[in-house]
């Protein structure tokens, strides 16, 4: 008796015999029994148990169709394979929660058509990725596919014989699992790769091969093709993807994508390996993730940052963030009142049901804004995204200064940009990507050839540019060796809040320091002083946008638009998609620029000089397609320059009311705007509004833990 317990330990701690129960990937025995007991007990979850059983019900009662792959994304057979995963993964669950029968046999003969399907695949035939999958037309959908596919198979494994789960397993799914780890060289380096494509690779790989009780799948997903942990796997992507304050270096659209495979694949491996603590690893950096991917939103919606579309905390990866996150740590009730005011469906899970449990028992606190630097780099000094909210609730305004890495393949160039989100609208917008998602005809809903050639261009984005030459000369090699430096961040005073970060190697021979003091209340009216300082030995032609959501009102100076043919602003560089509208020469030490939209007027006042010129563009020229929005620009140009410092008020003021057909203050209180001092120590700004006068200094070699910068009201 006592050799035969060796053998068996043994046994078990190489792996070979392992206790499995099933399911364990989204749910567990445990949880479900908890869950089955709560039914009936909490509508809104009821809810959407009811909801998953609809469309699993629509599922079971139509034809199966597994169609050979040609289309891209949005075309038909693109579709309906999605529409097969997600129908499996509905019926998977209905199985687990119902024990009806009708749920798994329609998941079987799914699989069975996949079965025969999948060995007969070579790349899919669109050839729109240097990644093709095999169902999709890039691997990344392949990897979505698997990862739902493998949470409807944990559901019904001990539902299959054994011989069938063996042939899934070997002729099926091991084969797709090989294919995305080394289909070709780069397949296998996407899959170690630290990018959210990575993660999802990883995530289905090791969900199916938890599944299938296949350890050397597992520590792959976990530590990369070679499992030393160095070059790839989750565990890596957890340490290198994530700045210590849970910032992912793609910024916010694409955190919201990424945090989805993160966060279930998490779950799996805490359901099957609890000992690893995955929720707690590298100081619980996931709790922090998802904490730091709701802060970056406005109304809602996340920061247009880098390739980014309008969406927002109601997404589907947000639920399956917010309940697997909450689930893992009952202490974040903010995250409740995250799922309560912005989500209307509960995974019907058992993190879900604890979501929805705690809710209906009043235990949701309040989801509070904040201003913060969120840091970015796996170690926090690859500079960062400075947010500063409104100190008002009823305000609701937000401004920002991107001053982060490149961001990997969906980074933009475009440092030290600025944006700002004003009474629920953006107001200085940053661009985000030219993409029409999943819409076919438009370029195969993928993103455009547009996306490259303007949309990640340095003049797309309210930053400058240095003789009309995007950042890095659009080399994304080079632009990802580099980053800007946080110089000071400081909210120690809600009236005064003041941002202020330095790039160096952006533009050949120019350094940039971009410096935004946020100041309530001057005069009645919120201003956000933004000091661009550049310098140079050489001469350069500087060009600083703003691109404003609205209409315009009024610009100080004299102004000739185009009222029967317009020109191109520029030959390249972004500059060639870009429609002349206008052009001004100010007459005086300062020009001042005023829009409106919705029920607020917003003025930017800017120092200007004898080399200054003023253009009014729009965005759609060269673009027959219509790839572009046509977002209409100011844009503020100095010439033949070798040291300049742009110094501009933006300035929020007035009202507009419909209803009551009044306006109030729909002209600028900026009485007047100067620089004083600017050299290479510091830069002293003069700014009279509404007759409150202020001087700002902002200082340029200080120390760590010196002071950077002064503000000095007086009248």
């Amino acid at each position: 008796m006592k050799l035969f317990s060796i053998i068996i330990s043994m046994i078990f701690l190489t792996g070979v015999v392992q206790a499995k129960e099933y399911p364990s990937l989204m749910m567990t025995k445990k949880g479900m029994e908890q869950m089955k007991k709560g039914l009936g007990s909490y509508p809104a979850f009821d809810a959407s148990v009811a909801q998953t059983r609809a469309k699993a019900d629509i599922a079971v009662n139509s034809t199966i169709v597994v169609p050979i792959p040609k289309d891209g994304g949005g075309g038909a057979t693109h579709e309906k394979h999605k529409d097969n995963y997600y129908s499996m993964y509905y019926c998977g669950i209905m199985y687990q929660i119902t024990g009806e029968k009708k749920y798994a046999a329609f998941i079987a003969k799914m699989l069975d058509e996949y079965l025969k399907l999948y060995p007969t695949l070579d790349y899919h035939p669109v050839k729109m990725s240097s990644t093709p999958g095999r169902l999709f037309w890039q691997t990344l959908n392949d990897f979505v596919w698997l990862v739902h596919t493998s949470v409807a198979y944990d559901c019904i494994y001990e539902y299959l014989p054994k011989e069938k789960r063996e042939e899934l397993n070997s002729k099926l799914f091991k084969p797709m699992a090989n294919f995305i780890m080394d289909g070709s060289d780069v397949n296998n380096k996407t899959f170690n790769k630290m990018h959210n494509h990575g993660t999802w690779a990883c995530a289905a790989v090791g969900m199916i091969g938890y599944v299938m009780n296949d350890e050397e799948l597992v520590k792959k997903a976990l530590f990369g093709s070679d499992l030393s942990g160095k070059n790839g796997g989750y565990m890596q992507q957890l340490e290198e993807l994530f700045s210590p304050d849970g910032y992912f270096t793609e910024g916010a659209y694409y955190q919201r994508y990424a945090i989805w495979p993160f966060v279930i694949f998490a779950q799996a491996i805490n359901n099957n390996e609890p000992e690893r603590e995955i929720f707690l690893y590298r100081d619980a950096i996931l709790k922090r993730a998802v904490t730091t991917l709701t802060q970056m939103t406005y109304n809602g919606y996340f920061f247009t940052i880098n390739d980014a579309l309008t969406k927002g905390l109601s997404a589907q990866e947000l639920v399956f963030a917010v309940n697997i996150s909450y689930a893992a740590d009952n202490s974040q009730k903010h995250l409740l009142s995250i799922s309560k005011k912005f989500q209307s469906f509960f995974l019907p899970t058992d993190a879900g049901f604890v979501v929805a449990r705690d809710i209906s028992e009043g235990e949701d606190r309040e989801f509070v804004l904040k201003s913060q630097l969120l840091r970015d780099g796996s170690d926090g000094t690859k500079g960062g995204l400075a947010i500063f909210r409104s100190k008002k609730e009823g305000e609701n305004s937000t401004f920002l200064m991107k001053a982060t890495s490149h961001g990997l393949s969906h980074g933009h160039y475009d440092k030290l940009t600025i944006s700002y989100y004003d009474d629920g609208y953006p107001i200085l917008v940053d661009y985000g990507s030219s993409r029409f998602l999943n819409i076919v005809v438009k370029y195969n809903g993928g993103y455009t050839p547009l996306n490259d050639k303007f949309s990640m261009s340095t003049i797309a984005h309210n930053t400058v540019t240095v003789d009309k030459k995007s950042h890095y000369n659009g080399d994304i090699k080079l632009s990802s060796k580099y980053s800007p430096s946080i110089y000071c961040y400081d909210i120690s005073n809600p009236d005064i809040m003041v941002s202020s970060a330095f790039e160096a190697n952006a533009s050949p021979g120019v350094k940039m320091q971009r410096t935004n003091a946020v100041i309530e209340n001057l005069g009645g009216v919120r201003i956000v002083l933004d000091i661009f300082k550049l310098s140079s030995e050489s001469e350069h032609t500087y060009d600083l946008p703003f691109y404003y959501n609205g209409d315009m009102i009024s610009l100080s100076t004299p102004y000739k638009k185009a009222v029967n043919e317009m020109t191109l602003f520029g030959e390249d560089n972004g500059y060639q998609f870009l429609w002349k509208e206008a052009t001004a020469k100010p007459i005086d030490s300062k020009v001042c620029f005023t829009w409106l939209k919705g029920r607020r007027f917003y003025s930017i006042t800017t120092v200007s000089g004898q080399n200054t010129d003023l253009f009014f563009v729009r965005t759609g020229a060269n673009d027959p397609e219509y790839f572009l929005r046509t977002d209409p620009g100011f844009i503020i140009r100095e010439n033949n320059a070798k040291n300049h410092t742009f110094v501009s008020a933006i300035e929020t003021h007035g009202m507009y009311d419909l209803i009551v057909e009044k306006t109030e203050n729909a002209v600028s209180a900026v009485n007047s705007l100067k620089i004083l001092e600017d050299n290479d120590n510091y830069t002293l700004v003069f700014i009279e509004v509404n007759g409150d006068k202020a001087e700002f200094r902002i200082d340029y070699n200080r120390g760590t833990s010196e002071k950077k910068w002064t503000l000095i009201r007086y009248r």
